[in-house]
């Protein structure tokens, strides 16, 4: 019988440092999921920060876009130039 006590005993103790063990695992496991929790945040902080930077970007360059569009359109090309000298009249021309 008091073998039997001892064994129990011993099983117990087993149990109890199987399941410390298990409550050790969890705590870290838990520590490990807030630090995650953190990095992700500061992640998704980050993203958002970035976002905006793209958006602004991307908004210039559309402006930028919009005003060489112009450009070209008002510019006079050297063809154009020569083009139009030769439909106009020189001094000559309405001298004559």
């Amino acid at each position: 019988m008091e073998e039997l006590l001892k064994q129990l005993l011993e099983g117990q103790k087993q149990l109890f440092e199987g399941q410390k063990q298990i409550t050790q695992r969890l705590d870290r496991m838990e520590s490990d999921i807030t630090d995650l929790k953190t990095t992700v945040n500061n992640i998704e902080g980050q993203q958002a920060e970035n976002t905006q930077y793209i958006k602004a970007l991307v908004h210039r360059t559309e402006e930028l876009d919009a005003k060489f569009d112009g450009l070209l359109v008002s510019t006079a090309t050297k063809e154009n130039i020569a083009r139009l000298e030769a439909q106009t009249a020189s001094k000559d021309d309405i001298a004559a």
